[in-house]
């Protein structure tokens, strides 16, 4: 795992021809890709389960990058203490603001999942980008919304139909 700068993240991003959107995400398709947007789930006890399953929704890959692009909105939410805590076991001792970017290779996918989960609780937004191995380099996607849902992107609908299903199932709102 490593942590990147914004410009560092820009550059990931840009190399992998993904293109996001400046502003109004809600607004954001994305060239060719099919999305649902849903709510978080109803428990805090489905926040392990749902940061999973986002993760299973961007394999297979190489890496994945984790970028937090908002924070600081829900104070009394943001344990920094922790989230440094677990940055520092990873010998990174910048703010997240000169780092916000989170670097993950294919067989860390329990440092995702950790990650992500922490962001979700904290309230921040990110883009989850993969490097996938398999079809174009801007297949799939995923954004956290620090309003507490998440828009899911990816080019093949059916697979945009199962992920629906899994979410309805686990009782999470379908927002659109």
């Amino acid at each position: 795992m490593r942590f990147l700068t914004a410009t560092e993240s820009e550059t990931w991003i840009r190399a992998r021809s993904v293109a996001l959107p400046e502003s109004d995400v809600l607004a954001h398709q994305g060239e060719g890709h099919v999305r649902v947007r849903a709510s978080l789930p109803p428990t805090l006890g489905q926040v392990l389960w749902f940061s999973r399953f986002i993760g299973g929704c961007l394999e297979p890959r190489s890496e994945c990058l984790l970028w937090v692009t908002q924070f600081g909105l829900w104070r009394s939410s943001e344990n920094w203490h922790l989230y440094y805590k677990l940055r520092q076991s990873y010998g990174d001792i910048r703010l997240l603001d000169e780092a916000p970017g989170h670097l993950f290779l294919n067989f860390e996918e329990p440092d995702f999942v950790s990650f992500l989960q922490f962001g979700i609780l904290a309230g921040w937004d990110m883009w989850l980008i993969p490097q996938l191995d398999y079809g174009e380099p801007d297949t799939a996607r995923v954004f956290v919304s620090h309003d507490e849902w998440v828009a899911f992107f990816h080019r093949d609908a059916a697979e945009v139909a199962r992920w629906r299903t899994a979410l309805e199932k686990a009782k999470c709102r379908i927002l659109s």
